[in-house]
């Protein structure tokens, strides 16, 4: 696999060790190794224990081969450079697309506890106010009514 073998990546959605070596010529030793000295590297194991590599993790492995055995990195000088790549590219991801913000960034850290203690006052009356007014119970699957039930978890924290 010495020539092109870089772009072609077969398709499919998980790859065992001994699959990654072959297709990215790093000896399965050389893979375990890495995982314990790159961050960026984050390889899954099924409940056997057994790695299960994604594209993402032989790409990475890849450009770490690169680094390496090309550029004549050392081990501590790839690891800054790949921390730095995935650094850049979560900067140039856009953060309110995969998570909500609150908005109170600006705020002093107490001013912003006591914001969000005041929402949760907030919520605790909603459920309150659901629970008087008899709203089914969809957690019983019987559709008994809440009315007269006591939230016990949640009463005095607020």
């Amino acid at each position: 696999m010495k020539n092109g073998a870089k772009n072609s990546i077969p398709s499919k959605l998980y790859y065992s060790i001994s699959e990654v070596a072959q297709i990215t010529e790093v000896k399965a030793h050389v893979l375990r190794y890495w995982e314990s000295e790159f961050s960026t590297l984050k390889v899954k194991k099924s409940r056997t224990g057994s790695r299960r590599y994604r594209k993402v993790d032989i790409e990475e492995i890849q450009a770490i081969k690169k680094l390496l055995y090309q550029e004549g990195f050392k081990i501590a000088g790839a690891k800054k450079i790949r921390r730095q790549a995935r650094l850049a590219n979560q900067k140039t991801e856009s953060a309110p697309s995969k998570q909500l913000t609150m908005g109170f960034s600006a705020m002093k850290h107490s001013e912003q506890m006591a914001f969000m203690g005041k929402e949760l006052g907030n919520l605790l009356q909603m459920v309150r106010d659901m629970q008087v007014s008899g709203v089914e119970d969809k957690g019983t699957g019987e559709g008994q009514k809440t009315a007269g039930k006591p939230l016990k978890k949640m009463e005095g924290r607020v």
